[in-house]
């Protein structure tokens, strides 16, 4: 399977495409990724990133917007990640790590806050443009997309909309592999 992951992710899991939206998060990840990840990155830095060719583009949005959200600067790292992933026409893409609001009384939905290049997060960052930009690819794939988080997170009502969106739990996920990988051939 083809492991897209985003910003500082890189530091913990080797992955096959990384997107990093921020220059100083592309650049860290420039100079530790091996060649064998790719890394998408804003049209706007990626010139300054020419002597790695590893280093690519972010695809066009699939449609165009009117709202602040709908401009490709006010996308999130996340929802792209998500466009990179459809790049590939998967028959369904497992989103993991995509929260929304962080753990409670911790301030900051990021578990990277207080590492390098997070260390000026001081307070959780509205997803809002993430929950409408994750719609709109819900909306324009056929895919489906498959959220995993814990038993007790709520899916966004703009998201329960779409027939190609599931929920599925951490432990349920483990189950489905562990059965993918036992099964006989």
């Amino acid at each position: 399977s083809t492991v897209v992951g985003c910003n500082a992710l890189f530091r913990d899991y080797t992955l096959d495409y990384l997107v990093c939206a921020d220059k100083h998060m592309c650049q860290e990840a420039a100079n530790a990724c091996g060649k064998g990840t790719t890394i998408y990155t804003r049209d706007k830095w990626v010139n300054l990133f020419a002597h790695w060719p590893n280093v690519k583009q972010l695809p066009s949005l699939p449609y165009d917007g009117d709202k602040r959200q709908d401009e490709p600067f006010h996308w999130g790292t996340g929802p792209y990640a998500g466009l990179v992933a459809t790049m590939f026409k998967p028959k369904v893409i497992f989103m993991l790590g995509f929260d929304l609001h962080g753990l409670p009384n911790q301030g900051v939905n990021n578990i990277y806050k207080n590492t390098k290049g997070y260390d000026y997060i001081k307070k959780a960052v509205d997803p809002s443009y993430w929950v409408h930009q994750f719609n709109k690819l819900f909306e324009l794939t056929n895919c489906r997309w498959v959220i995993v988080n814990k038993e007790n997170w709520k899916m966004p009502e703009e998201w329960k909309k779409h027939k190609n969106v599931f929920q599925e739990t951490y432990e349920g996920m483990a189950k489905f592999i562990n059965k993918q990988l036992t099964k006989p051939k």
